[in-house]
């Protein structure tokens, strides 16, 4: 992966390694070719208002999984912080309250997917139902088999 493009200013600092046999944090949106502008193509303000949806989303998507599963990826904390930046920068161009209607369409329109009670305490929980239900969370994988289909013991 030889860099032969110019990411975009929201990458910096989010770039990947590796040696050839193995890489850590290549996300091509974030900082490979596709991070790349296209100073030939502006985006219309409806194609902004979709974006800050994309963005807002898979950060959604990032914080909630964390949540649940107390853990996350490389490449998923280059995509949040790519996010965060890229949404930031809408704002400069639409406004801070359209911004935030947008972000609040969003969230409304991910927590339609998402279990009720688990999005409640996602929201309001205090940090004693948060941990509650992540153990809940860790426990419903202790009920699964193992990969032999041998139960746990």
């Amino acid at each position: 992966m030889t860099q032969k493009f110019r990411p975009c200013p929201d990458s910096e600092g989010l770039g990947w390694y590796g040696d050839g046999r193995i890489t850590v944090g290549y996300v091509s949106e974030v900082n490979g070719p596709d991070s790349a502008e296209m100073p030939e193509f502006v985006p219309t303000r409806h194609e902004l208002i979709l974006l800050v949806k994309h963005w807002t989303t898979l950060e959604l998507r990032q914080l909630f999984g964390f949540f649940l599963h107390g853990q996350v990826g490389s490449n998923d904390r280059r995509r949040y912080e790519f996010a965060g930046r890229r949404i930031s920068r809408v704002a400069t161009v639409l406004g801070e309250e359209d911004v935030r209607k947008v972000i609040e369409e969003a969230e409304h329109e991910f927590s339609k997917a998402i279990d009720p009670r688990a999005w409640d305490i996602y929201k309001n929980g205090t940090p004693e139902e948060r941990d509650a239900f992540q153990d809940e969370v860790l426990r419903s994988f202790d009920d699964c088999e193992d990969i032999s289909g041998e139960p746990d013991d």
